[in-house]
């Protein structure tokens, strides 16, 4: 996911990646004491940092592949950083050689004054029904469909509103490929009544952190707050 996608935005994707640990790479070449990051650099000029600590997670990858095929150009042919739980700025593309730093090196986002904190954080989104919709009184259930991202960590729960966050009402979650996947989640709302309705949804990831309400914009450390959307239920 981007750093720059808004909360009920859809600048993120899943997709199934073939690699190989990045820290098999590192203790291959035998790193020397006293790393503190991990510089890449790509074909296009392009240069980000991760912590050493998260290079050496095995989930974080030099990918090679995915969805079964070759990686395609447009995602970093032929070899590009996956790094599950921070924002895709740090899945580094086109990777040309990877270096181990001593010290701080800020990346290109950085050094436009984004972060210093790229860990993506849980939320929600309501995809279904669309906002500012009219739905006719005496419909026996009214669905509610959206999408949840917990970064690496999962999404244990998704929480839905009918009343612009006065109570909540736990949602049905799908299963997920992997704890790095995002999920669908629903919730059947049964017979409204007629009025107007703000529809809120929060997610909370699986180490049981919980979407914060507090708004933010994309700058500098990602989007944060609800997504809401107003529902007519008329007669």
């Amino acid at each position: 996911m981007c750093i720059s996608n808004e909360v009920p935005g859809g600048l993120m994707s899943n997709a199934v990646w073939q690699g190989v640990p990045l820290a098999t790479l590192i203790e291959a070449a035998g790193p020397q004491s006293g790393v503190v990051e991990v510089l890449l650099h790509a074909a296009d000029g392009y240069t980000d940092t991760i912590p050493f600590a998260k290079a050496l997670d095995r989930t974080t990858l030099l990918v090679y592949a995915m969805n079964g095929e070759p990686l395609p150009e447009r995602h970093g042919y032929p070899a590009r950083l996956l790094v599950p739980g921070l924002y895709g700025e740090k899945s580094v593309k086109w990777i040309t050689h990877v270096e181990l730093v001593d010290r701080d090196v800020q990346g290109f986002y950085e050094r436009q004054g984004w972060g210093p904190n790229f860990t993506i954080r849980p939320r929600a989104r309501i995809d279904q029904p669309a906002g500012n919709v009219v739905i006719a009184a005496g419909t026996a259930s009214v669905p509610i469909k959206g999408v949840a991202f917990g970064g690496n960590r999962g999404v244990a729960r998704v929480d839905v509103s009918l009343n612009d966050g006065q109570s909540w009402q736990p949602a049905t979650l799908d299963d997920a490929p992997s704890l790095s996947a995002w999920v669908f989640w629903n919730y059947a709302w049964p017979s409204p009544e007629p009025g107007a309705y703000t529809i809120v949804a929060r997610a909370v990831d699986g180490d049981g952190l919980e979407q914060t309400a507090a708004v933010q914009g994309t700058a500098p450390e990602g989007a944060t707050g609800y997504h809401r959307i107003t529902v007519q239920i008329k007669a």
